[in-house]
């Protein structure tokens, strides 16, 4: 069989031009022969002839334009689509003399990824199955295409590829290599994306990432109930220089584990939900990385204090069981960090084995007040969907505030934060103020006091700390107190029972002196306990205790 004959080109230019050229089509004019014959055009694929057409198609707009006859256009539909991995260079001659079109040639390069006409091709063929085989063939080749491409996506996020690389040069060329420093690497694993000022756990997060990656760490996130976060909140954290997995290149945990298996130097489960699901997915797919398991505050002591008071015992037998998890989560973790040193003392008696290390989180000071006669309110602080402060704000509400206000019927009490029951009525000198956006200008910057009247809970409050670091003088509980370990100076804030919180609060309110006083002493000791040293130094410390035991369990 002959080859299709080939028109010579010729370095004439034919009048027309040639619109459009894709994998799929082919449009464009071109003026008649002398005599008025519509023009016979060869059409040729990197070189090769692609079909022949006859530029005889009505052209409105070149008619108007003033380029002559109307009848000049073509356009070629092509069969089969041209493959998308070649690349393909379209030219258009004259059958006649070889004068080449205007516009030609052009050049159609290989599809690098899912352009117009491949995504197209795809999608008709996916569309023309007909029976259950064809779609099962189809959604298997898809799945091990889509499959491939994760993988690959996973080995260039986690450096795997690149080291490979460096490691067989440097397996080639010998000790004449250069030696580079392998970047060390953290994945975070918390139920949500942390978010500034939303909670304590959500502070201490961030504050812990900020000491990895002081510590040279490239510290990275995964919020395992939501695996498509909110872009913003994406956002502000890669601002911070850290990074977050999610979909769809992962659907879960277990797939960036399992993607980016053995990977991550430091897997750091934050708070037992987390741990129980995933440390053992951990030490599976991450065999080499220590596990540290942050408590946050310990569920199951803060679920017995709500049982007692509460006299549920179905709560006290869900404690029982969360301790168990708690307990079991720090025995099987290489080390296990906690904000309370009550916490940690409890965790060290109820696990000899587990090392466990008290880290606290990085809290800023703001500037020093002076303007607390100006001041007339206080405030409770708190994320209300959490049992302890609900309970707090109600019991505050009908035990203590009514004497408060016979002392200072002026007095309002303020309630901020998110997740407030909507069906709730409060009495008059109650303020809701829901959750805020800047807690310093619109609750701290205003208020005398604040309060934390919780009857229980667990761990280091952070809305406490919060106003500490404000200078507010927070008057608490017990409860509120644990883990904060106050100074003589500031020891009178932390109550025994509800007539002590009464007068402590009378006392202070009276004497805004005082409160000024109060004010830096509060603020000595946040900047001297909770700084971004101090963190790092604990965080650095309790990650060498971990390491020590995972390497000695090995």
């Amino acid at each position: 069989m002959t080859e299709p004959y080939v028109v010579p080109a010729h370095p004439s230019v034919l009048p027309g031009y040639l619109d459009l050229a894709t994998r799929t089509r082919i449009v464009g004019w071109a003026q008649p022969e002398q005599g008025g014959e519509p023009a016979a055009l060869q059409i040729l694929d990197n070189g090769k002839p692609l079909a022949r057409i006859i530029a005889n198609q009505v052209r409105p707009d070149v008619a108007r334009a003033g380029f002559g006859e109307s009848r000049c256009g073509f356009d070629l539909l092509i069969p089969a689509p041209l493959p998308a991995h070649e690349r393909h260079v379209i030219q258009v001659r004259r059958e006649s003399d070889g004068s080449e079109l205007n516009g030609s040639p052009v050049v159609i390069e290989a599809a690098k990824a899912l352009d117009e006409d491949l995504q197209r091709l795809v999608r008709q063929v996916a569309q023309g199955a007909q029976t259950h085989t064809e779609r099962e063939d189809i959604l298997a080749f898809l799945a091990d295409v889509a499959d491939k491409l994760l993988v690959a996506h996973a080995r260039t996020e986690s450096g795997q590829e690149q080291r490979e690389r460096y490691n067989r040069l440097a397996r080639r060329f010998g000790p004449a290599f250069p030696q580079k420093a392998r970047t060390l690497r953290a994945l975070i694993i918390d139920e949500n994306l942390p978010m500034s000022g939303r909670d304590a756990g959500s502070q201490a997060i961030l504050s812990h990432a900020r000491s990895l990656k002081e510590l040279g760490y490239d510290v990275s996130f995964v919020a395992a109930r939501d695996m498509d976060p909110d872009r913003s909140a994406c956002g502000l954290l890669e601002q911070l220089g850290l990074t977050v997995w999610r979909a769809p290149h992962y659907a879960c945990v277990e797939d960036i584990l399992r993607r980016q298996s053995g990977t991550f130097d430091v897997v750091y489960l934050h708070r037992i939900g987390v741990a129980t699901r995933y440390l053992a997915l951990a030490r599976h797919y991450q065999p080499a990385a220590t596990v540290l398991y942050s408590v946050a505050d310990l569920h199951h002591r803060r679920m017995n204090g709500q049982a007692a008071l509460e006299k549920r015992p179905e709560l006290l037998a869900l404690s029982r069981s969360v301790r168990l998890q708690e307990c079991t989560a720090a025995w099987q973790a290489d080390g296990v960090v906690t904000h309370s040193p009550e916490e940690e003392e409890w965790l060290t008696k109820a696990v000899p084995q587990a090392r466990i290390a008290c880290v606290p989180w990085a809290i800023p000071v703001r500037s020093l007040i002076n303007n607390f006669e100006e001041r007339r309110d206080i405030a409770f602080i708190g994320n209300y969907s959490h049992a302890p402060n609900l309970d707090a704000a109600r019991w505050f509400v009908e035990t203590i505030l009514p004497d408060l206000r016979v002392h200072y019927p002026a007095l309002t009490f303020w309630l901020v934060g998110a997740d407030l029951p909507p069906h709730l009525c409060w009495p008059e000198g109650v303020r809701v103020m829901g959750h805020v956006e800047d807690l310093d200008k619109e609750v701290l910057d205003r208020v005398r006091l604040t309060v934390a009247p919780l009857r229980f809970g667990a761990g280091i409050k952070g809305k406490v700390l919060e106003s500490f670091a404000a200078g507010v003088p927070c008057v608490m509980t017990q409860t509120a107190a644990e883990g904060l370990k106050l100074p003589r100076a500031l020891a009178s804030l932390a109550t025994k029972d509800d007539k002590r919180l009464k007068n402590c609060i009378l006392k202070l309110y009276a004497d805004p002196k005082r409160c000024q006083d109060i004010s830096k002493k509060l603020q000595s000791y946040v900047a001297k306990t909770f700084s971004e040293k101090s963190t790092t130094e604990a965080l650095h410390a309790a990650l060498k205790m971990a390491t020590r035991k995972r390497k000695i369990a090995d």
